[in-house]
C-alpha cells in the first residue's frame, strides 16, 4: 500500500553480527543470543546499551514471516509495546539455526515472560545452540519507508536509518570493497551499511541499508552516487 511517499513493504536485511549468549532471565532449556555490536561499520567500540539490543530466540524449526507476525499479533498485549518482531536465520561456521528476532524489548527481565507468551502460541524453542562469536544473520521483516528521492528512502519506524536502491545484488566481498572505497575516497563519511532487499510492486529491489547518527538526504545521495559510479 502506498500513501503519498510512504510505502509499507516487506523484505530482508543480511549482515554479519557479533553475538553473545544471554544466560539469565530466560526459560530453562531455551537459547537466546544478543547482537552486542549492532553497527560495526560505525562504532569503533561497543556502545553502552541500557536495554536489550536485537535478541534472537532460537526455535526448533523455521517459522515464516507470516507466522511470526501472526503470533506477534496474538500476543500484542504481552510485553510487546513498541517491540519489533521478525524472523531470522543465523549461519555460524558449521551450523544454521532459525530464530525469532526481538528488538526494542524494554528490559532484560522480560525475556522469559515474552518467551512464555510465545510458548502459549505453540512456538517451540531449541534446547541447545552452538553459538560462535559471529554469524551471518538474515532478518525478514516489514518496513515503513518514505521516498525522499529517486531510489532513496528513510525509515519511518527506526531512527537514523535510510535505504538506497541499487541495480543488482552484490557479492559479499565486492560489497565490502565498495564500502571501503567510499569511506576512504568520498565525502560521505561515518556510516554503517548492510545489504538487503524489498519487494515493491511485485518486484525484488536490491537495496543498501545505511545507518548514521547524522543521517540526512545529502549523505544518502552521496552514497547512492558513489554506487552508481561503480560497475556492479
Amino acid at each position: 500500500m502506498k500513501t503519498n511517499n510512504i510505502i509499507e513493504v516487506c523484505g530482508s536485511i543480511t549482515k554479519k553480527e557479533s553475538l553473545v549468549s544471554v544466560n539469565y532471565n530466560i526459560l530453562k532449556n531455551t537459547c537466546v543470543a544478543e547482537a552486542n555490536l549492532p553497527y560495526p561499520g560505525y562504532y569503533e567500540t561497543v556502545p553502552e546499551l541500557a536495554n536489550p539490543n536485537s535478541l534472537f530466540l532460537f526455535t526448533t524449526h523455521y517459522y515464516s514471516l507470516e507466522e511470526v507476525l501472526r503470533i506477534a499479533q496474538n500476543i500484542d498485549s504481552c510485553y510487546m509495546e513498541d517491540v519489533s518482531i521478525a524472523r531470522a536465520s543465523l549461519v555460524f561456521l558449521h551450523h544454521k539455526y532459525s530464530a525469532i528476532r526481538v528488538k526494542y524489548l524494554t528490559d532484560y527481565e522480560n525475556i522469559h515472560l515474552l518467551q512464555s507468551c510465545f510458548l502459549k502460541e505453540g512456538v517451540e524453542f531449541v534446547k541447545k545452540v552452538l553459538i560462535s562469536d559471529t554469524a551471518v544473520v538474515r532478518v525478514n521483516k516489514c518496513f515503513v519507508l518514505e521516498e525522499i528521492g529517486d531510489g532513496i528512502y528513510i525509515d519511518k519506524k527506526e531512527d537514523r536509518k535510510g535505504y538506497i536502491i541499487i541495480p543488482k545484488q552484490i557479492a559479499d566481498r565486492k560489497f565490502l570493497d565498495i564500502l571501503m572505497d567510499i569511506k576512504n575516497n568520498a565525502d560521505c563519511k561515518l556510516f554503517d551499511a548492510e545489504m538487503g532487499a524489498v519487494i515493491i510492486n511485485s518486484q525484488v529491489k536490491e537495496m543498501v541499508r545505511i545507518y548514521s547518527e547524522n543521517l540526512n538526504v545529502e549523505l544518502l545521495k552521496c552514497i547512492k552516487e558513489r554506487f552508481s559510479l561503480i560497475n556492479l
